[in-house]
């Protein structure tokens, strides 16, 4: 799976909500393909989401979701 990487910069406030998202597109004619795309989708439903926040300086934090 390929790391993405999006920075977004506002003023927090405490009562916004921070949501995360993102889409991947499969090439469906990739002959080094394992799996197919169904066979993806069922893996990463059975995994659980791991998020990891860190402060690297009084006004930066970094929000890393790995599934």
């Amino acid at each position: 799976m390929p790391n993405t990487i999006y920075k977004a910069t506002w003023d927090f406030s405490p009562g916004d909500t921070v949501t995360l998202s993102a889409s991947f597109t499969f090439d469906l004619n990739d002959p080094s393909d394992t799996q197919n795309v169904a066979s993806v989708l069922t893996t990463l439903q059975g995994r659980t989401p791991r998020v990891t926040l860190t402060q690297s300086d009084p006004a930066t934090i970094t929000v890393t979701v790995t599934i």
